[in-house]
């Protein structure tokens, strides 16, 4: 199904339509990158209760002094090369809205508790029937069978229910989980989907059926670690070691000159303890209680206090760039600032410059896959709530004006949200 969007440099999805009830980071920003790789994106959302991103900001309108619902900074990324609908879809004639719409698209994606979709009556048995070869990708907790497939998740609880937390952390005592600011399951999530749902697609041309893809967050999260469950030995379990590995001695972070200013090496061979000796004026090199990786294993912390005093003398990138030359894995550890000026980064173009009526002139994340003659882009900033209702139900569904307005009066339907609010 050929979008409207369409045309030889709009993406490698520009023939693909999307419906996004995805919310907060697993949903919508899968939908985000199928928008960033040219799919059209219709993003769907409950005038009264829209996705939950648009509150999470400090953000205020100038008008009001309130919380801008249409100003939320991650909402911005999350969102961006979509258009936005707010339908309310408790509403027998806004059930009847979005199946219509459905009818037209070629996948939905959401990430609500399981069970939703189906009491409102669009789940994937209602979704076929209207479409027969819809792709339906469900981004769930849990899956869709099992004990605690009703559970509804964040990202902190599925770093503890996936086993991440066992693996993370300074000491047995202490497990830690990725943050609120990271939210791992989440990311991780919203990078898989979009390679499952164009695997789907890639099927449903083959076999013509509709397709339903159940992502469970804690699979996920556990996929990517399941090797160290199976591995478990009862007579010697894995504790969390902070920065620290099996196999390499000295590994950690250290200061450099300079506030908050620090470098990642990490040491593989006896070879390169030696040149990391050599290279630090290190009196340790030669001696026999740090003459192995085992025997230097065993007295990390007293390894770890000696590079603290020699890596505080030297300037960050220029330690770094020794080491990396004598083949030494080693790292700037880079704050926002250091990102945002990164050369490379800059060279590879991954900080994007966007615009919107509703936010200032800002940087987002770029993209870190490219194509060479179907570019991904940054077409349009993320919608302010409704922006496109009118728009949608007139070009894709072919609803009169005043049909629109008599939704809209009805308030199944929202046009826009006033800057005011």
């Amino acid at each position: 199904m050929m979008s409207p969007l369409a045309s030889p440099s709009a993406g490698p999805l520009a023939h693909i339509r999307v419906l996004d009830l995805g919310i907060i980071t697993a949903g919508a920003v899968t939908s985000q990158i199928l928008a960033d790789l040219g799919a059209e994106v219709i993003k769907i959302e409950a005038p009264e209760r829209p996705d939950p991103f648009r509150r999470w900001t400090q953000v205020a309108s100038s008008a009001s002094g309130q919380a801008d619902l249409n100003a939320s900074p991650p909402f911005q990324t999350a969102n961006r090369n979509k258009q936005d609908v707010a339908l309310d879809l408790k509403h027998p004639e806004g059930r009847r809205l979005f199946l219509e719409m459905a009818a037209k698209a070629d996948i939905v994606v959401e990430n609500f508790r399981n069970g939703v979709l189906d009491r409102l009556g669009i789940g994937f048995d209602d979704l076929r029937k209207v479409k027969p070869d819809i792709i339906l990708a469900s981004l769930t907790s849990q899956g869709s069978t099992g004990p605690e497939a009703g559970y509804s998740s964040f990202g902190s609880t599925l770093d503890a229910l996936g086993g991440l937390m066992s693996l993370t952390g300074y000491d047995a005592a202490t497990p830690r989980w990725s943050s609120a600011n990271v939210n791992y399951p989440d990311q991780v999530v919203s990078f898989i989907a979009p390679g499952a749902i164009l695997a789907a697609l890639r099927q449903r041309d083959r076999t013509g059926e509709a397709i339903h893809v159940v992502l469970s967050q804690r699979e996920v999260v556990s996929f990517l670690i399941g090797e160290y469950f199976i591995d478990f030995d009862p007579d010697a379990p894995h504790v969390p070691q902070g920065n620290r590995s099996e196999g390499f001695a000295p590994q950690g972070v250290y200061p450099c000159q300079g506030e908050e200013q620090w470098i990642a090496l990490s040491i593989a061979t006896d070879g390169q303890w030696a040149d990391l000796c050599a290279m630090l004026d290190l009196a340790a090199a030669d001696d026999p209680r740090f003459a192995t990786i085992e025997l230097r294993q065993a007295r990390h912390g007293e390894i770890d206090a000696l590079l603290r005093q020699a890596t505080a003398g030297w300037q960050r990138d220029e330690l770094a760039a020794v080491l990396i030359e004598r083949g030494i894995a080693a790292a700037a550890v880079k704050d926002a600032p250091g990102m945002l000026d990164d050369p490379q980064l800059d060279a590879l173009g991954f900080f994007q410059t966007v615009e919107s009526p509703s936010f200032p002139a800002h940087r987002q994340r770029g993209f870190c896959a490219r194509f060479g003659r179907t570019p991904t882009a940054i077409r349009r900033p993320a919608p302010r709530l409704g922006e496109h209702s009118r728009e949608v139900m007139r070009n894709l569904l072919g609803l009169p004006d005043d049909e629109v307005d008599r939704a809209i009066a009805a308030g199944l339907l929202m046009e826009d949200l006033p800057e005011s609010q």
